[in-house]
């Protein structure tokens, strides 16, 4: 869009904050740096808002946090809601305090209870507040794993799930730039509900918490069984609450990465704040290897992700992808339910673009599961679609898991704890994580996934995504494509900017290959980021040696990603 002087000057006349107030001032001159900060606005992604902080509308800053909060209050009020009141949160990247305060404010001036947490947690004690307390709407400033140089906030409504279409479309039609709000549309801060965050650690952990815990064979799980254990907080919120949790459940304390421990929105050190990306976890297995210890838990800054790292027999380091932790949490967590299936039976659900093999272990348990669109504003639909049925467990392969409905989003720590009690009932016996997902491929099918990602500007992933849909490849690697589902066709379960593949099955000639197996390929841009998304996945039956072909298929999704990726490349 075209950035007339006046909304630069009108910016200006209300940014309360003096860094970005002065870079304005001295940048407004130049057309490259004003298209940049100034020639678009922030929209909704998966998750709410994200971008690198900065001054202007296409950036996160006091001045969006504002406009966001101002329209999701218009929001509440047009739709009844403003007597529920709203919470706020936030994390402890740079900043997030000031547009947490002035958002929670701001919704107060609007004629809105308001309370916001006291000190920096974690995005899922926000969700659980909201919850507790049956509010209208929450939001949380955070960036979650982005870039250190990022921040955002995430918006729950009254049922206690993320804003989905059509509600974030209307929130977002709110925010209105031509009149921007100042200092003088704040009520007071003491007018603001303060929720001392120790209270709100102790609400959730209460909560979430589950006690006793029974292992799959019915009998008490002992924490004695729990192996050592390395966690690293990722210098984000994750520790403290994490800390309360495994105390509530009787859990001996982690190891910490104490350089990691303790929130710091620098990140210093760490390559990336993603425990997703290469390299985050490299503190954390040293200092394992250091105690001897095999197994490390790591959350994401908002510690709403889990990851976990293992070591196997051989005594090298294995990094579980998603769908791996996802298929050992559901096989623990349906395994707890026991005979307490109750009249309306148990469900699960996980994203489209995660692996099918814990649909394939519901099935053969006889849970219901929900296959929904990516982002935990879907994968919990179902469990508000029936509220009578027992809530097993949910997931997306970006390493986000739900163990409890609590909390009516993805939570790194509940699912901390309850890997730790997995961990524990599986060393009793003599076994681990890898020998344990050894066993689930040998009953529901040897499951393997990847993933790649590429990153490219909004349009050139565009533009890639309509060749893909004009034009659909025939084969890939070789493989011919025998099936294209376009999710954006009017036959699709839901509408969704994402295109999945089935290839032919073979037994390659050369039988280093693997063996037979179906493949699938889903590609989607990011929700979060600016970068196309690409996940791969092999099933296959009756396999002779199951470590063996796993790896075997691991390299052909390699192989197939790579190919992939160029398309993404070249646009």
């Amino acid at each position: 869009m075209t950035t007339p002087p006046a909304l630069i000057d009108s910016w200006l006349s209300v940014d309360p904050d003096p860094a970005t107030r002065r870079a304005t001032e001295a940048e407004r001159h130049r057309p490259a740096w004003v298209d940049m900060h100034f020639g678009s606005v922030l929209r909704f992604g998966t998750a709410g808002m994200r971008a690198p902080a900065g001054p202007g509308p296409a950036r996160m800053n006091r001045v969006m946090a504002r406009v966001a909060a101002r329209a999701v209050g218009a929001e509440l009020v047009a739709g009844g809601l403003r007597g529920r009141g709203a919470v706020v949160g936030f994390d402890a990247r740079p900043g997030s305090a000031d547009m947490a305060v002035d958002a929670a404010r701001l919704l107060r001036a609007m004629g809105i209870a308001t309370a916001i947490i006291d000190g920096p947690a974690p995005t899922p004690l926000l969700a659980h507040q909201v919850l507790a307390r049956d509010a209208g709407a929450g939001i949380m400033v955070t960036a979650s794993h982005n870039h250190r140089d990022d921040n955002g906030l995430k918006v729950y409504w009254a049922d206690g799930t993320q804003i989905r279409s059509p509600l974030d479309e209307r929130i977002e039609a709110r925010m209105d730039l031509a009149s921007l709000p100042g200092d003088s549309d704040l009520a007071a801060r003491h007018e603001v509900e303060s929720l001392d965050v120790r209270s709100v650690i102790a609400s959730y952990v209460g909560a979430s918490v589950r006690r006793p815990t029974f292992g799959p064979d019915g009998r008490p799980a002992d924490p004695a069984d729990v192996p050592p254990i390395v966690y690293t907080a990722l210098c984000g919120v994750g520790a403290q609450t994490l800390s309360h949790a495994f105390a509530a459940a009787g859990l001996p304390p982690p190891i910490y990465v104490e350089h990691q421990r303790h929130p710091d929105g620098s990140f210093p050190g760490l390559p990336f704040p993603n425990p997703e990306e290469p390299g985050t976890l490299d503190d954390a297995m040293s200092l394992a290897d250091d105690h001897g210890v095999d197994l490390v838990l790591a959350n994401d800054p908002d510690a709403d992700r889990l990851a976990v790292a293992a070591r196997d027999r051989t005594g090298a380091w294995h990094r579980l992808n998603g769908d791996e932790l996802g298929v050992l949490l559901c096989d623990w967590m349906i395994g707890l339910q026991g005979d307490r299936r109750g009249a309306h039976g148990l469900i699960a659900a996980s994203s489209v673009v995660s692996g099918r093999m814990v649909e394939a272990l519901c099935t053969a348990r006889g849970v219901a599961h929900h296959r929904t669109l990516t982002g935990f504003k879907w994968i919990m639909a179902p469990r508000l679609a029936h509220p009578r049925a027992r809530w097993v467990f949910g997931y997306e392969e970006a390493l986000g898991y739900s163990v409890t409905d609590v909390v009516l989003d993805k939570d790194g720590i509940s699912a901390a704890t309850e890997f730790a009690r997995l961990a524990g009932a599986l060393a009793a016996r003599g076994a681990g994580p890898l020998e344990r997902l050894d066993e689930l491929a040998g009953e529901v099918g040897l499951h393997v996934t990847t993933a790649a990602s590429v990153r490219a500007g909004t349009g050139a992933i565009a533009a890639a995504m309509a060749a893909l849909r004009a034009d659909p490849p025939r084969s890939v690697a070789g493989r011919g494509v025998t099936r294209v589902t376009d999710w954006l066709d009017a036959g699709a379960p839901q509408p969704a900017d994402l295109v999945e593949f089935e290839l032919e099955r073979r037994v390659a000639a050369d039988t280093r290959d693997g063996p037979e197996a179906q493949v699938r390929i889903c590609i989607r841009p990011s929700g979060t980021e600016p970068k196309a998304k690409i996940y791969l996945e092999a099933v296959a039956q009756n396999t002779d040696d199951i470590p063996a072909d796993r790896l075997r298929l691991r390299s052909l999704l390699d192989s197939l990603a790579a190919e992939v990726s160029v398309w993404f490349e070249r646009a």
